[in-house]
């Protein structure tokens, strides 16, 4: 029993390492690539936006495309891992042109940004969706979900650790050159990125899903499959409020993400070296609260954690809207707060995810894990985009200058607004949404429960009560 657990354990660091990559390009793109286009490349904010947003369009796109994809790969290195070589491979040469000042003039320079960000998100697609999907196929147990993504998460923070900090200091030591620094960052992020894909991919090896060609479904529109699956997904009571949890939470964290250096700049009045601190804090908080997410989602339950973070952040985030925005104080308590839910949400919602995928296999006979993990990254990645959007435009609108050092009153009362108060009711909403989630410790044991009696032609009708709470059949 003991090797089997430490085989387990192994196995769970081994897929892990993939998020050590993971986590440091998405912190190091919602936190600077708007910022890169801005004050080093000097387009405007809505430009740089527009930029951003429209590579995260296609990334919704991506996103499905890849999870059809690999729900069907008959490859012999299995369903999801081609993809994750794929994208291993490509990530460096994209970040180090990315991140490449160049000399264009006109529509040309916005060609190029434009042309390099939407090449990231369709690499960043091609690892992320097939890996998420991977972990639901390496455990199916209700709590061993929660373990795996807690140790995914780990990596996930000391990869975001460096996607905030890493920037700083490199931009320092080019304090001269400010557009060598970015260049010199790209480079850094691509190659951790690089080996830490590639690792994972080594690792896992021989692992997860592996589909016959005589058993693969020829796809004739697969557009209209794609649709077609999403919508029965969605159908089910489970997944609807799944993607409901989902948008409530990637509006708030795209908000809170792009005007985080806006706000500690120009509202907070913080310079690189306090900003530094701070997110140094919050990875120290990112590290100290994972262990005890974990217990409390297998003391209390996944659904249950979620709701108590994301409720307490987003109340105290409106008192300290009305009570002290701008405030050191306010701040460091607001930022740490919000530290503690988004580790909570990357660490516990995955495997919240995983589960409505037995609620698919009851309804529809499929087990659809790309397809899934997939919407859901879609949905979050197509919220994101409207927020970073609104954001450039309500900045503009607001009369932001980055030539100045200090904002008119417009543009921090906005700041405050789309760093604190919008983020913190969206979080309200998503804890309105999960105390009305009807998958628990219990619920999932009935349909894990009903799904093998059924496969093994017996009776399974002690589970249904069970059961049509999850599907939403009365």
């Amino acid at each position: 029993m003991a090797n089997n657990d430490q085989k387990t354990l192994k196995n769970m660091r081994s897929y892990g390492t993939g998020y050590l990559g993971q986590g440091l390009t998405y912190g190091f793109m919602s936190t600077y690539l708007v910022l890169f286009l801005t004050n080093c490349v000097m387009m405007s904010s809505s430009v740089a936006a527009t930029i951003s947003s429209a590579a995260l369009i296609l990334e919704v796109f991506m996103g499905m495309l890849v999870g059809n994809l690999s729900d069907s790969c008959t490859s012999k290195m299995g369903k999801r891992r081609p993809f994750m070589l794929a994208a291993g491979i490509a990530i460096f040469p994209i970040m180090t042109l990315l991140f490449r000042k160049v000399s264009f003039v006109g529509a040309g320079m916005v060609v190029y940004y434009l042309i390099f960000s939407m090449l990231f998100r369709v690499c960043f697609s091609t690892w992320e969706i097939p890996n998420q999907a991977l972990g639901a196929e390496l455990v199916s147990g209700y709590d061993e979900r929660t373990e795996l993504r807690t140790t995914t998460r780990f990596f996930s923070v000391v990869g975001n650790a460096m996607g905030y900090l890493l920037p700083l200091g490199v931009l320092s030591l080019f304090a001269d050159n400010t557009s060598g620094g970015w260049w010199a960052t790209g480079i850094i992020i691509g190659l951790i990125t690089m080996g830490s894909w590639l690792f994972s991919f080594a690792a896992n090896k021989g692992k997860g899903a592996f589909l016959r060609p005589e058993d693969a479904v020829k796809h004739t529109n697969r557009a209209g499959e794609i649709i077609k699956s999403y919508g029965e997904l969605v159908k089910l009571r489970a997944g609807k409020l799944a993607v409901l949890y989902k948008t409530a939470f990637s509006c708030a964290y795209a908000l809170f993400n792009v005007a985080t250096i806006y706000y500690l700049k120009y509202s907070a009045g913080f310079d690189n070296r306090f900003m530094s601190y701070m997110y140094i804090v919050t990875s120290a908080v990112f590290l100290a609260v994972t262990p005890v997410i974990n217990r409390m989602a297998l003391k209390r339950g996944k659904v249950t954690q979620q709701m108590i973070s994301m409720g307490v952040c987003g109340v105290i985030g409106v008192i300290i809207f009305f009570l002290c925005p701008g405030t050191i104080a306010g701040t460091l308590i607001y930022m740490a707060l919000f530290a503690f839910m988004q580790t909570s949400f990357w660490q516990v919602s995955s495997a919240i995810f995983y589960d409505v995928i037995e609620a698919d296999e009851w309804v529809n006979h499929k087990r659809r894990e790309g397809d899934m993990m997939s919407m859901i990254s879609v949905l979050g990645t197509l919220v994101s985009a409207v927020m970073v959007q609104i954001f450039g435009i309500i900045l503009d609108g607001a009369g932001f200058d980055a030539a100045l050092d200090t904002q008119n009153v417009a543009v921090v009362s906005m700041l405050n607004i789309t760093f604190i108060l919008l983020p913190a009711v969206f979080l309200i909403l998503g804890t309105l949404v999960l105390k009305i989630f009807p998958i628990n410790k219990k619920t999932f044991g009935s349909i894990r429960s009903a799904l093998d009696k059924r496969a093994q032609g017996e009776d399974y009708s002690e589970y249904m009560d069970d059961i049509n709470k999850i599907v939403g059949k009365k």
